[in-house]
Formats: C-alpha cells, sequence, structure tokens
C-alpha cells in the first residue's frame, strides 16, 4: 500500500492553524510566543501544556507528550494517520484523494451485514400487515414518518426465522450472522432470530456504522416481557463505547457546542421532535469513561437529562463525576414530577419541552444541594452536621457570591441562625485549609483504627456493588478521610457499573482492578489493602461502618468543643455545653 508524501503532509500541516485545532480540545492562553493550557493527556491543576504556533508542535512538560497537528488529532480523536490528515486537509481547504492509502476497515464485512439486517428491518416495517400495526402503534407516541426515516426505525418479523433465511440465502454465513448476536443456536441446534416482533432501533457509531439493534416491544401480549432487548457484545459493538445518535447530532453539537445527554432512545427521539437535535443517550444509566471521551471529543459542554428516579438521580451524580474528571462544564434538567422526557413531552408539548431544556438547567453545586437535601431528617443534629459539611465541601472554591447565597439557603433550611452557619463555615473551611497545607497537623494518627477501617472497607467495596451502595447510603459519596482511600472507591465503583452494563459478574477481580488502578493508587493497594483481605463478612462490614460513625462523631464532638471554646458569652458556652451533653448521650445510646 501506498504511503501519504512527506510533500502532502508537510502542506497539510503548514497550512493547518495548530491553535485552532488544539483550541477545540484545550482552553489555551497566550505567555509570549507560546500558549498554555491544562495537559489533555493526563489531570493536572497547573498547566504544563505549550502550543508553539510557528513551530506547529506541542508539547507537555509534565507528562512528555508531543507531536504535531496530526498527531493531536489521532491521539484526541481515536482515529488513524490518514484520517487525521484527511480531517485536516479538509478544513484547510486542500483537495486530496487518500483513496490510494486508506486501508479498508477489518470489520467492514460485518458493518455490511448489519447494514443488510437494517435494511431488511425498514422494509417489513413499511411493507408489510405486521409494519401497518407497528406504524400506528409509532404515530400514537408521535413518531412520524420524517423521525422514522431519520432514526432508521425498522420492525422485526413475527417469524421464528425471517431475517436468519433472508440473509443467509444472500450468501451470508450463519457463523457471522451468529458472532454479530443476529441469530442465536437453540438446544436441537437450529438458528433463530435473535428479535422477534420488536421495533428496531438501530445503534449507529459516529462514523455511520452500523454496530448493533435495539428492540422494544410493542404489543399488548407482549407486556410481560422485556421491554428491550439488545445487541450482545460482538466484534463490532460494545456499548459501553457507543453513544446512540452521535451521528444524527455530530453537526448539532458543533454547531451548539454542546451535548445533550439521555438515557435511552424514546428520550434522544423526543428531545429531537422538540428541536433538541444535540441530543445522545448512554443507553442506560451507567455512563462510562469511554462514553465521556467520546464526547469530548466534540465538545467540553454537556448538559444531563436522565430520569428524576432515585436510579437517574444516582446515575446523574456518577456522570457529573466522570464529566469533572475530564474538566467538562456539566449542567444537569431535572424534569418535573419524575418525568422522562417521552413522558413530559406526551403531558405538555415539543415547545414545552424545548423551553425547559434550554432554560430550566441547574448547576452541580444546585443538583448536589437537592440531591443531598432529599432525605434529611432535619430533627436529627447528626445529619444537619452531615448536610452542613457536604454543602460547605461544595461551595467552598466558589465565589463570594454563591457562597453567601447558599449559606442563607442553608440557614433556612436546617433553621439555624444565618450568622452561626456562617461562622461555622469559615471555621470549617479554615480547618480544611490548614488541613492541606500540613498533613502532620492532623489529630487522627496514621495508623489509627478509623484510617485501618478506611481501608478495610476496600476490600468489601472490590467483592461487591451491595457495600459501595450502602456506604453511600450511610455517609454520601464525597465522604473520606484518606484521600487515596476515597479515589480507590470511586474507581471500584466505576468498573461495578461498567460490568454490570456489560451483564458480565458484578465481582472485581485482581486484573481488573490493577488495570484501572495509578502507580500510585497501586502501592497503596499492595502495601496498605491487599495484605488486610481475609475472608469478607456482613457483620465485620458493619462494625466498619460503625468505626466510620465513631469517628464523625469523634470531629463533631471536637468541633462542639471548639465553639464552647471560642463562644463570646458564657450564655452562649453554657448553651452549647448543654448541646454537647445531649449529644453526646445521643451517641451513646445509639441514636446518632
Amino acid at each position: 500500500m501506498q504511503r501519504i508524501s512527506e510533500e502532502v503532509i508537510k502542506e497539510v500541516l503548514q497550512k493547518t492553524d495548530i491553535v485552532d485545532i488544539i483550541s477545540e480540545k484545550v482552553s489555551l492562553s497566550k505567555k509570549g510566543k507560546s500558549y498554555f493550557g491544562l495537559c489533555p493527556f493526563h489531570n493536572e491543576k497547573t498547566p504544563s501544556f505549550s502550543v508553539e504556533p510557528e513551530r506547529k508542535i506541542y508539547t507537555c512538560f509534565s507528562c512528555g507528550e508531543k507531536g504535531n497537528a496530526i498527531t493531536f488529532k489521532q491521539k484526541t480523536e481515536n482515529i488513524t494517520f490518514v484520517e487525521a490528515v484527511e480531517d485536516l486537509a479538509i478544513k484547510a481547504n486542500i483537495s486530496l484523494d487518500l483513496s490510494s492509502v486508506r486501508r479498508e476497515n477489518p470489520n467492514k464485512k460485518y458493518f455490511d451485514i448489519n447494514n443488510d439486517a437494517l435494511n431488511f428491518y425498514k422494509l417489513f416495517l413499511s411493507s408489510t400487515k405486521q409494519g401497518v400495526i407497528a406504524r400506528k402503534y409509532l404515530a400514537k407516541r408521535g413518531i412520524t414518518d420524517e423521525v422514522i426515516n431519520t432514526f432508521n426505525i425498522g420492525l422485526s418479523s413475527t417469524g421464528f426465522d425471517v431475517l436468519y433465511k433472508t440473509l443467509t440465502e444472500k450468501g451470508i454465513l450463519v457463523s457471522d450472522l451468529f458472532d454479530l448476536g443476529l441469530v442465536k443456536q437453540s438446544k436441537k441446534e437450529s438458528f433463530y432470530d435473535l428479535f422477534r416482533e420488536r421495533i428496531i432501533f438501530p445503534i449507529i457509531d459516529e462514523r455511520s456504522n452500523v454496530v448493533g439493534f435495539s428492540g422494544r416491544s410493542y404489543l399488548e401480549a407482549d407486556k410481560d416481557s422485556p421491554k428491550y432487548i439488545n445487541s450482545p457484545q460482538t466484534k463490532v459493538f460494545t456499548k459501553s463505547r457507543v453513544l446512540y445518535n452521535l451521528n444524527n447530532a455530530l453537526n448539532e453539537i458543533k454547531k451548539n457546542d454542546r451535548v445533550v445527554l439521555f438515557e435511552g432512545y424514546m428520550d434522544v427521539i423526543a428531545a429531537y421532535r422538540a428541536n433538541v437535535k444535540e441530543s445522545v443517550a448512554s443507553m442506560g444509566t451507567s455512563l462510562t469513561t469511554e462514553q465521556v471521551k467520546l464526547i469530548k471529543r466534540y465538545t467540553n459542554n454537556v448538559t444531563i437529562c436522565y430520569d428524576g428516579d432515585p436510579a437517574g438521580i444516582e446515575a446523574t451524580s456518577r456522570a457529573i463525576r466522570l464529566f469533572e474528571n475530564e474538566r467538562m462544564e456539566v449542567k444537569i434538567i431535572l424534569l418535573p414530577d419524575n418525568l422522562d422526557p417521552d413522558d413530559y413531552l406526551t403531558k405538555y408539548s415539543t415547545a414545552e419541552l424545548n423551553t425547559y431544556i434550554n432554560e430550566n438547567w441547574i448547576d452541580k453545586i444546585e443538583f448536589s444541594y437537592l440531591k443531598n437535601n432529599m432525605n434529611i431528617d432535619f430533627s436529627k443534629m447528626l445529619d444537619i452536621e452531615h448536610f452542613k459539611k457536604t454543602i460547605f465541601d461544595l461551595i467552598k472554591n466558589t465565589s463570594n457570591t454563591i457562597i453567601e447565597s447558599y449559606i442563607k439557603r442553608l440557614s433556612s433550611d436546617i433553621n439555624i441562625s444565618l450568622e452561626s452557619v456562617r461562622q461555622d463555615f469559615y471555621q470549617y473551611t479554615k480547618r480544611n485549609i490548614q488541613n492541606i497545607g500540613g498533613r502532620a497537623k492532623r489529630t487522627i494518627p496514621i495508623e489509627s483504627k478509623y484510617l485501618v477501617a478506611e481501608r478495610r472497607l476496600i476490600s468489601y467495596f472490590i467483592s461487591d456493588i451491595k457495600f459501595v451502595l450502602k456506604f453511600n447510603v450511610e455517609f454520601g459519596e464525597i465522604f473520606y478521610i484518606n484521600s487515596t482511600s476515597r479515589d480507590i472507591k470511586h474507581l471500584i465503583e466505576d468498573q461495578h457499573y461498567k460490568n454490570l452494563e456489560n451483564n458480565v459478574n458484578s465481582d472485581i477481580n485482581e486484573e481488573d482492578l490493577i488495570e484501572i488502578l495509578s502507580q500510585d493508587q497501586l502501592h497503596f493497594y499492595n502495601t496498605k489493602v491487599k495484605n488486610k483481605m481475609i475472608e469478607l463478612f456482613d457483620k465485620e462490614y458493619d462494625d466498619l461502618l460503625s468505626t466510620i460513625q465513631d469517628y464523625i462523631n469523634s470531629l463533631l464532638q471536637e468541633e462542639i468543643e471548639e465553639k464552647i471554646k471560642n463562644a463570646p458569652t458564657n450564655t452562649e458556652k453554657i448553651e452549647l455545653a448543654k448541646y454537647r451533653d445531649v449529644y453526646i448521650k445521643e451517641v451513646q445510646h445509639g441514636k446518632r
């Protein structure tokens, strides 16, 4: 195969503004003749990523990554060298014929077969008696012919093996149909169609390749069967790496510089009908790091619109954290009455759904405030204290305007005087600054029982996601004693969700863990956690949670003592002392 000539490569690089290309992914500021920003290839807080427009190169002085506009596109968009050259040539208005150097995709055979299957499903919807019934159902749901054509919606036959016979008669190997999950094999070794009597939604990647399918039941007789059946993982389809409708949404995403993220197919279609066309779906509530990086190729701005039920709220929290890890800007839509977008559109109108998505978003601080406020028992001081500290952590690095706004709101919600809440905030953040500035000042010894308990919990988190969820209910997702333990917990939680999304065992083995830990985290695991791993018992887990609760109680008691010490009048000292005594009694009697 021929190679792209050096002259062509030089012309593309010479006519490409490397600052413009990199600015699509990195926020750059000019310093002298160079531009600096946060490196897109590793996490950092201090900009060490340099772009030199005269030399047409970039360099990260921290992680060592360097290259030109071509390599930058390759690495940030996960594309081939030829594809990167072609994209840059188009941007620079350079006419190139790269057909002689473009490799044929090794998966082209599978994409073609999936495309044949899609054409069968589309024809079956448009040209059969069963299709008439399905189209009436779709029309009742507000899905017009225009929407059907845009999303390539189809229909599978009621027959046992109609797709199988149709495609094998065309000469397609049954082994390929089986590998793509289009057919399954019975115990009698006969083959049958995976999708039967279902509305078919093709799953198409960002390069317009049909990689899989999802079939939705629509007949009343099927109400007891699963609502959706999806293609299994195949050579061309890994659910965690694809976003539904990204192929259709790309131009709108670039035009509007944002993605609106939903849970499922019907949500995206509802948004499209409401003229929110930069919409994609994670096809379930478990967003993955790969999907986040896929979005980041095209924009740094995302609006999350998941369901408002408890599962959707938790999924939104996880998604926010994943986007924050990639330094992306996040907005959140919480539709009223736990409605999903399709239900909201049905109840109101396409215009009202458009307005709600575009105007009624909230930021991550507001979302976290509402989420943490949901299950607070305001008659219990420990709940109030935990809520306060969660909000303090959320706002401590924001502007004075935001801080003052949330302090006033917090004061009203917990029915504590504004001045007390304000004083608590400044004492809390001052203490946090001291702790960050000098870990040696911590009152808890390095090998305290609290740190040991937190590390021991990691073994449980690895073994089953139920332990992670129970911890989150007890203490919240952001609580931690040691930051490395917290980071490992978050990585384990993400891996559990990824396993569940891919329908594999939720348990995490050591090989899985080693792959997701950084070098420092792996050292911590090997020296502080692994040697502690013995048989796990629910009773011990509960004891460990009690130890963490003791830690929180001890901190709160220390804080009360500090308030007594600093109280300006004897009257306030006496009132605080009374509160301390009641608090200690409640702790002793297990009420806190």
